[in-house]
């Protein structure tokens, strides 16, 4: 007579082929776990599957011809694999709770630039009683012959125009916030352009030019952080300078 040992219903053949399928499932588990980053439920189904592991194991121990004993390689090839992965999953846990760190840290350092003013490449900028400085200003790719650099209303009216630097470079545009026949302007939203002549016949010069504006909120899009200025969406790595 033959006899079947049993554990919990199933006997040591029903086991085996359990446990043939949870390895093909704890790989599967894994690569889930890294995809979608959930290492409780990886953990879990790790402890899961150890436990039916050892349940088979020590079964099959129990149970083995004394004069052939059972090939413990595999087994122990497993129990190996088992320590592998879980501490890959324990090193994904620390590095998630890293990232969630500096996350937090980086949060908390992008508030210093509320209510901040900086200065990006663009042209409309906004003047209003809060206005203490305007850090305006252009850049050139290549010496220019001459610089003509403007300011406009709202309307597209010239409030002022200057005579620009023609080095090549970035050039700072002091404006005392006065049109051109010496009066103070409004406050309202204005335009800075500006035109280069080139030394050459053939050659074009398109000047840059940058604009200001305050930081009234910060976020993050793309993993990036950005800030809210004047109505727009910048990127951090957009701005140029922070005064």
């Amino acid at each position: 007579m033959t006899t079947t040992s049993t554990v919990n219903g199933m006997d040591v053949s029903q086991l085996q082929a359990k446990w043939q399928q949870t390895k093909t499932s704890d790989k599967a588990d894994v690569k889930t776990t890294e995809e979608t980053n959930t290492t409780g439920s990886a953990i879990k189904g790790l402890g899961d599957n150890f436990a039916s592991f050892l349940t088979l194991l020590t079964t099959q121990l129990k149970n083995q011809d004394p004069t052939k004993p059972m090939d413990t390689n595999e087994m122990t090839a497993q129990l190996v694999q088992f320590a592998n992965v879980e501490q890959n999953i324990g090193t994904n846990s620390r590095l998630d709770k890293l990232v969630s760190m500096q996350q937090s840290a980086l949060a908390s350092s992008n508030l210093g630039y509320l209510n901040k003013t900086v200065s990006y490449e663009g042209s409309s900028f906004t003047l209003d009683a809060n206005t203490t400085d305007t850090p305006l200003s252009y850049s050139l790719d290549s010496k220019a012959k001459s610089v003509e650099v403007k300011i406009l209303d709202s309307s597209g009216k010239t409030v002022r125009t200057f005579k620009g630097e023609t080095s090549a470079g970035k050039h700072q545009l002091n404006w005392d916030y006065k049109d051109s026949s010496g009066n103070a302007v409004p406050a309202g939203t204005y335009k800075i352009t500006a035109s280069a002549t080139a030394e050459k016949e053939n050659e074009v010069i398109s000047p840059k030019t940058y604009t200001f504006g305050r930081v009234v909120g910060v976020g993050s899009k793309d993993g990036e952080t950005t800030l809210m200025v004047d109505g727009k969406e910048l990127k951090l790595s957009s701005i140029d300078s922070v005064h």
